[in-house]
């Protein structure tokens, strides 16, 4: 499912064309301490799973899964408030919000759902800003 939200944000949000990587690459830049290297950057990752109540009659193991996935977007600031990089990232981060939420990556899940945004790192010349997303599937055992 990773890679599906990768592909539909490089091709809904243009500015991220060939700027979004996965989660290995985002615990290889949290390892490293070091900041990406382009001025915009996304890593997309998956950042839990939570079940609902199961059900176990007519021979089938069922639950429904509530699957979160997060995008953390880093943009370039050159000022020392941050402001020129605020005024970047909120556009981004609408375009963003925009191409995932409601968007089904195949058919045997639901839709994305937008939870929340918060910044999580301001320095270096750098904003970063993570962006929660969650969609609902079903698992299904039988017996």
């Amino acid at each position: 499912m990773i890679d599906a939200v990768i592909a539909r944000l490089e091709a809904e949000v243009p500015e991220l064309t060939g700027r979004v990587d996965g989660g290995r690459a985002f615990v290889d830049l949290i390892r490293s301490k070091k900041l990406p290297a382009r001025s915009i950057a996304a890593y997309v990752f998956p950042s839990g799973i939570q079940g609902a109540r199961a059900d176990a009659a007519s021979g089938a193991y069922t639950q429904m899964l509530t699957h979160r996935t997060s995008i953390v977007l880093f943009v370039q600031s050159f000022d020392r408030t941050g402001s020129t990089a605020l005024d970047r990232i909120d556009a981004l981060l609408m375009r963003v919000v925009r191409g995932i939420a409601g968007w089904a990556p195949g058919d045997e899940v639901g839709v994305y759902r937008f939870e929340r945004g918060q910044l999580v790192e301001s320095g270096a010349g750098r904003l970063a800003y993570q962006l929660d997303f969650s969609i609902d599937d079903q698992l299904r055992i039988l017996s």
